[in-house]
């Protein structure tokens, strides 16, 4: 993506309070430039390398979280820049992911800023589901918002949501979704089988070609998820060794979550599992822990959220298929701005890439926009 002096948005709300949480990240992305290691060792001597390190992981977490509160609640309001009444552009974060929706509305407000547009978000709850979400986007309708952007639950919320935006005459883009009913403009969306391709060759890593899997997914019918469980498969075809055996699937809680980790893992020996959305992720690595299965059981799982981080830093989580939800918010609402001033150029989607992480590389340099878009 292309960055405009638009997006430093005030340094990103008050740079010198976060200047200690950025110190630290790149201080230590260049304590660990040297150590590039991405092979996965079950000996002692790295559960006792990432046990010194967790210490020092969890105070850069918590620095994080604080930059990431900050930006979210200082961001000013965009005024009117004429007698007209400001364009107004919708927000519909995605359901149970309470920070990456955050980090899709920091890039969507630095969009915003610099093309002196009004972002509204849709009032729903994080732990709200497809239907909460749905009744949310059509208030946002209700209220006059010019465009939408949306990263919907299931496919019913794109589909119904995309018909209604039609019959108004108000251009949806898609967020996080490669699929393009009537009534969507465009979709900002990473190649979801491709990173779900990417996992499963780190999980064939980590097991050195050899063990039995399953998959956690979730009970929601999503195609994102969808999307990633089949580039999993497709991965593990190319490993006659590596079984997928039966897996589970969960709902919008950690609780439940965790119970779906306990029958799987009860129900035969693994050597590895794949997450396929965050509430499983931490569902699955806080369980592994109470049975002191981290460095045992290879996890790999998708998303970023600062509590998978942690686990990632503690060894519970053993890689993490990461994306840049900011730039997602930032194109997305570019495109919407393009759109209502004429600039469009037409075309229909933008895909971003995904990457592998480990405790290790999340804080190489060039990683870092991924998983903390506010360090330049």
């Amino acid at each position: 993506m292309r960055w405009t002096k638009g997006m430093e948005w005030a340094k990103w709300a008050n740079w010198m309070n976060q200047s200690s949480a950025i110190k630290w990240i790149k201080a230590r992305s260049r304590s660990m430039s040297g150590s590039r290691s991405m092979s996965r060792s079950r000996s002692m001597s790295r559960s006792m390398s990432r046990s010194r390190s967790r210490s020092t992981g969890r105070q850069a977490l918590l620095y994080l979280a604080a930059v990431l509160l900050l930006a979210s609640c200082s961001s000013p309001g965009i005024a009117a820049t004429s007698d007209h009444k400001p364009l107004k552009v919708g927000l519909i974060a995605p359901v149970h992911a309470a920070e990456q929706g955050a980090a899709i509305r920091l890039g969507a407000e630095a969009a915003a800023k610099t093309y002196g547009i009004d972002l509204a978000m849709a009032d729903f709850q994080p732990e709200d589901g497809a239907a909460e979400q749905l009744a949310a986007a059509k208030r946002l309708l209700d209220e006059g918002a010019t465009a939408l952007l949306a990263d919907p639950a299931d496919e019913r919320v794109l589909e119904e949501l995309a018909a209604e935006a039609a019959r108004r005459g108000v251009p949806l883009i898609a967020l996080n979704e490669a699929r393009m009913p009537r009534g969507v403009l465009a979709a900002v969306s990473v190649d979801n089988r491709e990173a779900g391709r990417q996992a499963g060759e780190a999980m064939a890593e980590l097991l050195n070609g050899s063990g039995t899997v399953a998959i956690v997914g979730a009970e929601r019918g999503d195609t994102e998820l969808e999307e990633r469980e089949r580039g999993i498969r497709e991965a593990m075809s190319a490993y006659p060794d590596i079984e997928i055996v039966e897996g589970v699937s969960c709902g919008g809680n950690d609780d439940d979550c965790r119970e779906a980790a306990r029958i799987m893992l009860d129900r035969e020996p693994l050597d590895g599992a794949f997450a396929l959305e965050s509430i499983g992720a931490v569902g699955l690595a806080r369980e592994t822990k109470d049975r002191e299965l981290s460095g045992r059981l290879g996890i790999v799982a998708f998303g970023s959220k600062l509590e998978q981080l942690s686990l990632l830093q503690d060894g519970a989580l053993d890689r993490l298929v990461v994306q840049n939800d900011f730039s997602i918010g930032y194109l997305a609402m570019e495109r919407a701005a393009k759109r209502l001033t004429g600039a469009d150029d037409g075309a229909p989607s933008a895909l971003l890439e995904t990457k592998v992480v480990d405790s290790d590389t999340m804080f190489w340099m060039n990683n870092q926009k991924l998983l903390f878009p506010f360090v330049q």
